[in-house]
Order: structure tokens, then sequence, then C-alpha cells
């Protein structure tokens, strides 16, 4: 006859492993555009994405950046760039974030009535404000990591843009929604 205590060990073991598989069955990954999701329970993590996006945080200078406040006779001007940037769609818009960096460089973060949302960068001068035609990210980043999707993305397109206004870009929960259903 078995003893108790090795009846117990042996519960205990079973229970240990069938946790083991159980957590384990949590966990798969999944290959999607150009990298690898984490999927805990069904729910899809950029776990790279979100390693990278936090050490840039860390080590990031945004002392030159400022938040910008609507009524400014420059972000008045870097919005209306960025209307005039794809008429009629863009007509709309409306800011949600505007900041600017030394240089004549700024970054908005705006909605449109018909558009996805947009994240440009806007270059002025005391002659002339413009967007950046190659420093526009529309739409949404779903399934992956906002900043990082957002930071690569534009310093891939836009590499004469200072670094550290890159590495800056904070850009809001509204670029991790699903993309808007047409109509």
């Amino acid at each position: 006859m078995t003893p108790p205590r090795v009846i117990r060990r042996r519960h205990g073991l079973l229970a240990a492993l069938a946790a083991v598989f159980f957590f384990v069955g949590l966990l798969g990954v999944e290959q999607r555009d150009d990298g690898w999701l984490l999927k805990v329970g069904g729910a899809r993590l950029d776990l790279r994405g979100s390693v990278q996006a936090a050490w840039q945080n860390a080590w990031r200078d945004c002392r030159p950046m400022r938040r910008a406040l609507p009524g400014d006779p420059q972000v008045e001007a870097a919005l209306q760039a960025l209307r005039e940037f794809s008429p009629p769609d863009s007509l709309s818009a409306a800011l949600r974030q505007a900041d600017a960096w030394g240089q004549g460089w700024w970054v908005l973060q705006a909605e449109f009535d018909r558009l996805e949302p947009v994240i440009v960068l806007v270059r002025g001068s005391e002659a002339r404000t413009e967007v950046v035609s190659e420093g526009v990210w529309s739409s949404t980043t779903l399934p992956w990591n906002s900043a990082w999707r957002i930071r690569g993305f534009l310093a891939g397109r836009v590499p004469q843009a200072p670094r550290g206004l890159l590495d800056c870009i904070d850009p809001l929960p509204l670029f991790a929604q699903p993309p808007r259903l047409p109509g």
C-alpha cells in the first residue's frame, strides 16, 4: 500500500504539472506583417515594440520639445498647412495635439471627419509652413505598439528630421484603436 504522504506528493506534482500545461496553453506566437506577436490567452502583444519604445522613453531627451497650445500663430499656420495638404477631406482636420521642436519642426496629431487620424511632421519658416509629404502616418497601428511603429516609420521616411524629435513622438491612444469603417 502506498503511504498517504506519497499520494499527496503525487497529487501535488500532478496539480503543478496541470498548472504549467494550462499556462503554456495560454501562450503562443504569431507571425504578422514584418514581425512576431506574443499571444497570451488569445490577446496579441507586441513585446518587441513595447520593449523598444520603453528603451527609447528611458533614454530620450525631450527637453527641446514643447507642447503648443491652440491659438498660437505657429500652431495655426501648421494646422492650416495640414488642412491644405489633401483637400477636400483634409479641410476637416481637428487638432488633438501639437508639439514644437526647435529649427521650425512640428508634430501634429489630428483627426478628420472622413479620414483616419494622422501624425504629421510639419516644417515651418518665416516665409512658409508645409507638411513634410514623406512624414505622414495615417491610421491605426494595431496590433503593434503605437510609439515604436510610428517613430520607426517616420525615421525611415524622413531621415532629415532631428532624431530627438522622432524619439519624442508620443502617439495619442486614438492610434491604437481599430480602423474606421468606410461610410
